[in-house]
């Protein structure tokens, strides 16, 4: 059973905590993910491929279930207690994403945190860190295929100012070397509409967001990603209400110009030298 401690390192919200312990979980769903989660634990390289519940809140109970479990891989590994439960609070804050968005408990990336609980992504201060290999139908300049990297996440937890970049990069550096050293990294990536060049264009030069995008050199073909600029902005899906969007801010504001005057968001990659 999952301590009232537990849930706050894990970084739920009271309501949400509240909102786990009344939810009569199906136990046969939730071990079946618990199974494939214990199995699939430090088996790096590929992001999991698992039998997700139909309803997500399942899923979250299968999670708190194998707390113990991906906590003892990462002391295994040596990874430090603050480092393993930033990691693991994504869930707390991926479930308040899911309130603001949908207005009730549950966890719509609930797939999202398999790769959590399996040891393949970790939190270092602003930024979150997925270690893979280069897939060979999408290559990054200057790597070979089945080179190990890291992908770079960009969670929801404050100003992405140019020091606090910095210092995740440097905690990077130092953090896969030292916990991973058989999986060497000499190169992170990025897939984010973040690094949209018409975003990079648009916004003030000076700003947190172009500052973060400029670090990255773009490279292949970038995709469609109209509902990840309306849902990472507005948390909502949908360009059916535009005009009921709030406009207060310069971001806003160019998120639905440009969906109103016919253009597409994309998401684009970029890759840095570590």
């Amino acid at each position: 059973m999952t301590s009232a401690e537990e849930y706050r390192l894990l970084g739920f919200a009271e309501v949400d905590r509240e909102a786990a312990e009344a939810f009569e979980a199906d136990q046969a769903v939730v071990k079946d993910l618990a199974d494939q989660i214990r199995g699939a634990i430090g088996k790096l390289g590929s992001e999991p491929e698992f039998r997700m519940p139909e309803d997500p809140r399942n899923s979250v109970q299968a999670f708190l279930d194998t707390v113990p479990d991906i906590r003892r891989y990462h002391a295994e590994r040596g990874i430090p207690d603050d480092i393993s439960w930033a990691t693991l609070a994504d869930l707390g804050q991926q479930i308040k994403v899911n309130r603001r968005t949908h207005g009730d408990y549950g966890l719509e990336t609930h797939w999202w945190m398999t790769i959590h609980w399996t040891g393949q992504i970790y939190a270092l201060g602003r930024l979150q860190y997925l270690l893979h290999q280069v897939p060979a139908d999408k290559p990054v300049p200057g790597t070979e295929p089945g080179e190990w990297i890291i992908g770079v996440h960009i969670p929801e937890i404050g100003p992405l100012t140019p020091e606090a970049v910095d210092d995740s990069l440097q905690q990077a550096r130092e953090f896969f070397p030292r916990y991973f050293p058989e999986y060497p990294v000499k190169t992170a990536n990025l897939w984010s509409w973040l690094i949209d060049p018409y975003l990079l264009d648009n916004l003030p030069q000076d700003s947190n967001m172009v500052k973060f995008g400029r670090r990255f050199t773009p490279y292949g073909t970038a995709n469609d990603s109209q509902d990840s600029a309306i849902f990472f902005t507005f948390r909502t899906h949908g360009t059916d209400h535009l005009d009921e969007l709030p406009q207060d801010t310069r971001l806003q504001r160019l998120v639905v110009s440009r969906i109103k005057n016919g253009g597409t968001w994309q998401s684009a990659y970029g890759y840095l030298r570590l």
